[in-house]
This record gives structure tokens, C-alpha cells and sequence, in this order.
């Protein structure tokens, strides 16, 4: 044997060495990938989130959460109204803003704690709270107001007046108003869903007041919009303070309709949400800096730094405002599709596993059908008689096609088969049906391994 053929054999056996290990070892990665994003979605943290649809920055709130949950491989589940499914299932923890509040009576029978964002809800008692400086708020929008009116009326758009949060705002706003004796203050309350109401309040007190009300504060940016839309169908010229900057705020601020707002750090309230999630979770000691005093005791909080919103810095917070959002709203996108895409490749998965249990089950019935197809042949038969009756039909067409006569003839067949050779038949039958039956076992069994 020569050395190139030597060569030839050898080079040829470990092609095939190699075409036979790379497919095992391809079909062994491939099963432990799949087993790996298994483990992975059974391992993730559930994190679920009420927000407060009225909050114009809830989108940013949503974004600082998501940055940090991505890092640790947690799934967050946004709390909808009109969801059918059980919207605290595998939950670990439940974030709230707003929203239904059924949902928290059904987290507390569920003993499934829960983190207060933004405001204290009520009736429950929450693990913590993360919140902007609410009084400082109130403060830093008074000063913003008094550094161009110092007398006069001022009116307070007040939130909800049954609220923590809006109470320690509305005692930053009069702690400093307090300091100007020729600035007199009128409050109106803003009770949930009562916001025609306040509008109306606005608007009248604002007819009866035409030349003394200097200036308005408005501590929600839904209240400080309709100051703003009042004020111009009056055609009244008064400074308009907001208490939460959006977009759509910084608008006006920037068209010369209002003249201050306050950043309450949407996003970084969403960030340090979910690190306390985290750390309620896994029973860690919380990073408190204030405790809120409420109707179930002494809430540990932690307080997220607030800032005035002028003309000086109002380009920094438009384009720190705008960049988060678009990013905010790029990943809302990506996360949708991949969802959308989960979706999807499950209910592959399920039409395919249906139609190889549907290909078993014609397996099944088609042996099934032999069996039974199969008479049995009574035991002192001697012999079979088959008749065999054949039917034909002839038609006659002339040149166009058309019938000119018809013609049909039957012939019938009688033969005499032995029994044996149908018993023999029978046999074969049955065997051709279990042979059937044991694949598709067989088939069932391989699925489950």
C-alpha cells in the first residue's frame, strides 16, 4: 500500500471523526443553550410596577428602572388595567406610584411587599418610600415666584390635599410666602378627580381678583397646564410657577408662559425604586435618610434631592429631559419587539409540538384503523368467496366536444381464495399496526428525553 494512499485513508477517517463529534458536540451546545435560557428566565427576579398615569415623566421613572434591571437579570411587569392574567404573578415586590389601587389590597393577601414611589397610598403600609423632596419643592417654587413678585394675592394650586407628599409641598410654599407680609395666599384644593373643579375655582376666583393676583403656584404639572390654558382665554399676564418640569412644561417656560418649574429627578427616583426593591427583597438593611409619618406609623424613605427650573439652566434640563426620553423611548421599542418576539416563537413552538402529537395520533389511528379493518375469519371456514363487481362509463364525443352517446357496462368477478392465505393476511395486518403503534411510542419517548 502506497504512503499517499495511507495518507488518504487517515485524512478521510478523521473527516468523518470530526463530522461526527462537531455534530454531537453542536447538538449538545445547542441543548445547553436552550437549558441555560431556561435556568435564566427561571432564575429572574419579578418586579412589578404601578405608575401614576397622570405622571408626565413616568416614561423616565420606568427608564431608570429598566437600566438597573437589565444589570441583574430582573424582569419588570407594568401593572395594566384591562390585563386578564394574574398581574402579580411570581412578583417578588410591587412598586407603586398609582394606578388601581386593588392591586395593592391584593398584594398585602398575597404577602407581597410593597415599595411607595412618589406618595404614601393608603390603607396599606409599605416597606418604604422613595420620593422627591416634597417640601423643599414647595420652597424652591415660592423663591422662584417672590424673586419677581413680593405682594399682591398668590394662589396655590394645591394636589391632593389628603396627600403627605402635597402637604409638606404646600408648607414649603408658605414657609417662604410667610416671609412677604404684602403677599396674601389663597389656596385651592385639587382632590382626585375634581380637576374641573379646581379649573373652575381658578377661573372665578381669578374674575372676582382681576388686578390683585400676582402670581399662581401649581404643584403638578397637569394643574400648572390648566393655570396656563386659563390664563391665556382670561388674556391675564401672571406668573405661573410650576412643581413637576416635563416637556411639555419646559415648552411654555421657553414660549415665555411660565416662569419656573422644579425638577424632581423622574429617573433617578425610578433608579433608587429599584435598588430598594432589591434590597427589600433579599431582606437587606435599606439606605434610610427620612422616615414620613402616616396613618400606619413611621415610613422609612429615602428622599431624592430636588432643583429649581429657571431661564438660566433651562437648556440643560431640555436636553437632559429630551436625551433620556428618546433613549426611554428607543428601549420601550427594542423591548416590545422582543417580547412580541417571544411571543411569537412560543406559539411556534406549541404549533409545532401539536403537530407532531397530531402525526403521532394518525400513527396510532391509522394501526388502529388496520386492526379493525381486519375481520376476523370464523374458525370452520374452508373456504372464501370474493366477489368483485366493476362498473364502467364510457361517453362519445363528436368533434366539438360534445356528447352523442353514452355507454355503460358492469362486469362481476367471483373467486374462491383459501383461508389460509386470508388469515395469513389478518396476520400481517396486525403486525404492520403494532409496528405502528411502537414508533409512535417510541417518537413520544424521545420528546421527553
Amino acid at each position: 500500500m502506497s504512503r499517499r494512499f495511507k495518507f488518504l485513508l487517515i485524512m478521510i477517517s478523521l473527516c468523518l471523526s470530526l463530522t461526527i463529534t462537531g455534530c454531537g458536540l453542536q447538538d449538545l451546545l445547542g441543548k445547553n443553550k436552550s437549558k441555560t435560557a431556561t435556568k435564566k428566565a427561571e432564575n429572574q427576579t419579578i418586579i412589578a410596577v404601578s405608575l401614576n398615569e397622570d405622571d408626565p415623566n413616568k416614561l423616565l421613572i420606568s427608564k431608570g428602572i429598566e437600566d438597573f434591571a437589565k444589570k441583574e437579570n430582573a424582569k419588570v411587569i407594568y401593572m395594566e388595567k384591562k390585563s386578564g392574567a394574574d398581574p402579580l404573578k411570581g412578583a417578588k415586590i410591587l412598586i407603586y406610584q398609582g394606578g388601581d389601587s386593588s392591586i395593592l389590597q391584593k398584594s398585602q393577601k398575597e404577602e407581597i411587599p410593597i415599595l411607595a414611589l412618589t406618595q404614601l397610598p393608603s390603607g396599606v403600609k409599605p416597606e418604604g418610600i422613595i420620593t422627591p423632596d416634597q417640601e423643599k419643592a414647595g420652597a424652591l417654587m415660592a423663591q422662584t415666584l417672590v424673586s419677581k413678585v413680593s405682594e399682591g394675592l398668590v394662589v396655590i394650586l394645591q394636589g391632593d390635599p389628603n396627600e403627605s407628599g402635597s402637604q409638606e409641598r404646600l408648607a414649603g410654599n408658605k414657609a417662604v410666602l410667610s416671609k412677604y407680609p404684602k403677599i396674601a395666599v389663597h389656596t385651592i384644593a385639587s382632590t382626585p378627580g375634581s380637576e374641573s373643579l379646581t379649573r373652575t375655582g381658578l377661573v372665578e376666583f381669578l374674575q372676582k381678583n382681576p388686578e390683585t393676583v400676582q402670581g399662581i403656584l401649581a404643584h403638578t404639572e397637569k394643574l400648572a397646564l390648566q393655570a396656563s390654558e386659563v390664563l391665556k382665554q382670561l388674556d391675564k399676564k401672571i406668573s405661573l410657577v410650576g412643581g413637576q418640569v416635563s416637556l411639555a412644561s419646559i415648552e411654555r417656560m421657553s414660549s415665555g408662559t411660565q416662569m419656573g418649574d422644579i425638577d424632581t429627578s423622574p429617573y433617578l427616583q425610578g433608579v433608587n425604586a429599584y435598588q430598594w426593591a432589591q434590597k427589600i427583597i433579599k431582606k437587606q438593611p435599606l439606605e434610610v435618610n427620612d422616615s414620613i409619618t402616616s396613618e400606619q406609623g413611621e415610613i422609612p424613605a429615602k428622599i431624592i434631592a430636588v432643583k429649581a427650573v429657571t431661564p438660566e439652566n433651562i437648556s440643560i434640563i431640555q436636553n437632559s429631559y429630551t436625551k433620556t426620553i428618546k433613549s426611554a423611548e428607543q428601549d420601550k421599542k427594542a423591548k416590545e419587539q422582543e417580547d412580541k418576539k417571544e411571543k411569537s416563537s412560543g406559539q411556534a413552538s406549541e404549533g409545532k409540538d401539536k403537530e407532531e402529537a397530531g402525526k403521532e395520533g394518525e400513527a396510532k389511528n391509522e394501526g388502529k384503523s388496520e386492526e379493525k379493518g381486519s375481520s376476523a375469519i370464523p374458525a370452520e371456514a374452508k373456504k372464501v368467496t370474493e366477489r368483485i363487481k366493476t362498473e364502467t362509463n364510457r361517453e362519445y364525443l363528436d368533434a366539438q366536444g360534445k356528447v352523442i352517446g353514452t355507454e355503460k357496462t358492469v362486469n362481476e368477478q367471483v373467486k374462491t381464495v383459501p383461508s389460509e392465505m386470508i388469515k395469513q393476511q389478518a396476520e400481517q395486518s396486525q403486525v404492520k399496526a403494532k409496528d405502528g403503534g411502537d414508533e409512535a411510542k417510541d417518537k413520544e419517548g424521545d420528546k421527553k428525553e
